[in-house]
């Protein structure tokens, strides 16, 4: 079972590394644009997003006050935010906002939504990150009987799959490894899409989609992986879309 679970962690950090570059080459450079991005947790992403999109205006807003302490001392603008309520900012603010690894832990995604369009300017984009539900390694975990790798169902323990590499520990206190040592337990895995539910949401809400991307694609990996993440994104481990919100009509 160790062995099996050491497979499934390398597997796992592949992914991930080829997640946050697919987000990276959905952004456009832009030194104009204003950014925001949205669970920005210790800043370590925020300054690669910043980086790629090369402009000084970009705010890290998270609900975990520690975190965001350490996202400061990076140099990262910070404001607090509890993302079930409306965020502090006016309407038509941004020119851009990025999210990974953050709407599967809202409660409300309709408000996280109609957030999201409330401040982007028109014309305005938006990339969104996240585990997907169809992907194969949940699929095979639900034929045998288990509970999908990517929910959460209690704070306490990460219960329901002995694959996972996280069985057993206290519920995203995983995190905190690769997060400056702080834990977010309060906020575990709620709702989980697949990649066609989250780019209809969006729709929903008046979006459109531009583009998307998966990465990993169990039991392939490296480019052999990347290409097939590339042909088929709707059973890859991790999911991203973008989505823009309409130019103003003119009249």
């Amino acid at each position: 079972m160790h062995k099996i679970s050491s497979i499934i962690e390398f597997l796992w950090n592949q992914s991930m590394n080829r997640n946050i570059s697919n987000i990276i080459s959905l952004l456009e450079k832009d030194p104009k644009a204003v950014a925001l991005d949205v669970g920005c947790g210790d800043g370590q992403k925020t300054a690669l997003f910043k980086e790629k999109i090369g402009s000084n205006q970009i705010i890290g807003i998270d609900g975990i006050s520690d975190r965001l302490s350490i996202a400061k001392y990076r140099g990262v603008k910070i404001v607090y935010a509890d993302l079930e309520k409306k965020w502090l900012f006016p309407n038509e603010s941004f020119d851009v906002v990025v999210s990974n690894q953050v709407i599967e832990h809202v409660i409300d995604i309709d408000h996280f939504i109609e957030e999201i369009y409330r401040i982007l300017k028109p014309g305005g984009y938006c990339i969104i990150s996240t585990e997907n539900l169809s992907g194969w390694h949940n699929i095979g975990a639900l034929i045998l009987g288990y509970q999908d790798f990517s929910h959460n169902i209690i704070r306490k323990s990460h219960v329901g799959n002995p694959f996972s590499i996280h069985y057993g520990k206290k519920t995203a206190a995983w995190s905190s490894v690769g997060n400056s040592g702080v834990d977010d337990t309060a906020f575990p895995h709620m709702k989980i899409l697949t990649y066609r539910s989250l780019i209809s949401s969006f729709k929903a809400f008046n979006f459109t989609f531009i583009g998307g991307k998966g990465s990993g694609y169990y039991p392939f990996f490296g480019s052999l992986g990347a290409l097939i993440a590339f042909i088929d994104p709707y059973h890859c481990h991790f999911i991203t879309v973008k989505m823009q919100k309409p130019h103003r009509s003119k009249k």
